[in-house]
C-alpha cells in the first residue's frame, strides 16, 4: 500500500519538515494577527507539502471511509483514555519533584482566550481548516512521508515519532506550563497515535482524522463561546462515543485490523483456498 508509491527523496522530506516548523514557530517572533497567523502557519506549509506530496495524499484521503470512521473513532477513545492514565502517572511524578506543580495547570489555554464572538468563529475554523490542515500536514505528509520513505515498514515506530513531531508544534504548552506541560504533551501523542493509526490502517484516509481532530478541538471553542460546561459536556460526549467504538468495533473480527500489506496478501491467497 505505501511501499508501491513514488519514491520521496530525503531532502525535499526534510524541506518540507522546515517549511511546516518555520512557519509554526515564526508567530512566537513576529506574533500575526489572526488572517495573517492562519496563511503563514497553515497556508506556506499546506503549498509545500502539496508540491512535495500532494498527489500522493489526496488519492488516498477518502480511501475506506466506512473502516476509517469505525478505526478512527475507536482508536480515538481508546487512547483517549490511555492517554489520561498515562496523564495522570506523569502528574504524579512531576509533584514528587516539584510538588506546586499542579498550580501551573491552573492557568488558562492560552488558545482559548479570545472573545466569545471570536470563539464562535475559531468553532467553525476548528472544523473547517484547522482539522483538516493538521491532519493534511501531519498525518499526510510527516506521517505519509516516513512511511513512504521507509516503503511502508516500521509503521508504529514511524507513527510514534511523528505524534512526537505532532506534540512539538505546540510549543505554547511548553511556554505556559513549564514542567507541567507533560501532561498536555501527553494527550496530544495519544492522540496522534489514535489519528496516525487511522492513517496507516486505513489505506491513507485523512478525511476522517481531519473529522475527529475539527470536531474535537471546536468543543473548547464552544465552551468559551457558551459555557465551559458545555464544552466539556460535547467533548465527554465525543470521547463515550470514541470508546464506545473501541470496545464494540476495535474487536470485532469482521474490522480486520490487520496492515494494509498483509490484508493485500490475504486477498490475492484468498482464491487458492477455494
Amino acid at each position: 500500500m505505501f511501499s508501491d508509491e513514488k519514491k520521496l527523496s530525503w531532502k525535499l522530506y526534510a524541506l518540507g519538515l522546515i517549511v511546516i516548523f518555520s512557519a509554526v514557530y515564526s508567530q512566537y517572533i513576529i506574533h500575526p494577527g489572526i488572517v495573517l497567523g492562519f496563511l503563514i502557519v497553515y497556508g506556506i506549509p499546506l503549498l509545500a507539502t502539496t508540491a512535495i506530496l500532494g498527489k500522493e495524499i489526496i488519492k488516498k484521503a477518502g480511501k475506506n471511509g466506512d473502516k476509517a470512521l469505525k478505526l478512527g473513532l475507536g482508536l480515538f477513545g481508546a487512547f483517549t483514555i490511555a492517554g489520561i492514565f498515562l496523564s495522570i502517572i506523569a502528574l504524579i511524578v512531576i509533584l514528587a519533584f516539584v510538588p506546586n506543580a499542579i498550580s501551573l495547570l491552573d492557568k488558562p489555554n492560552p488558545v482559548l482566550q479570545i472573545p466569545p464572538s471570536l470563539a464562535w468563529v475559531m468553532t467553525g475554523a476548528s472544523i473547517l481548516v484547522v482539522g483538516p490542515a493538521e491532519e493534511y500536514l501531519f498525518r499526510g505528509f510527516i506521517y505519509g512521508g516516513l512511511l513512504n520513505l521507509f516503503r511502508g515498514k516500521h509503521w508504529i515506530s514511524l507513527a510514534v515519532a511523528s505524534s512526537f513531531l505532532f506534540a512539538a508544534v505546540h510549543l505554547y504548552y511548553v511556554v505556559t506550563y513549564g514542567v507541567a506541560s507533560a501532561v498536555p504533551l501527553i494527550d496530544l501523542v495519544t492522540f496522534g497515535m489514535a489519528m496516525a493509526m487511522t492513517y496507516y490502517l486505513s489505506g491513507g484516509n485523512i478525511v476522517v482524522p481531519a473529522i475527529i481532530h475539527g470536531v474535537y478541538d471546536a468543543t473548547g471553542f464552544v465552551g468559551v463561546a457558551t459555557s465551559m460546561t458545555l464544552g466539556l459536556l460535547l467533548r465527554g460526549i465525543l470521547i463515550i462515543i470514541g470508546v464506545v467504538f473501541a470496545a464494540v468495533y476495535l474487536r470485532r473480527k469482521n474490522l480486520q485490523i490487520q496492515t494494509p500489506s498483509s490484508a493485500d496478501h490475504v486477498e490475492e491467497e484468498a482464491p487458492q483456498n477455494t
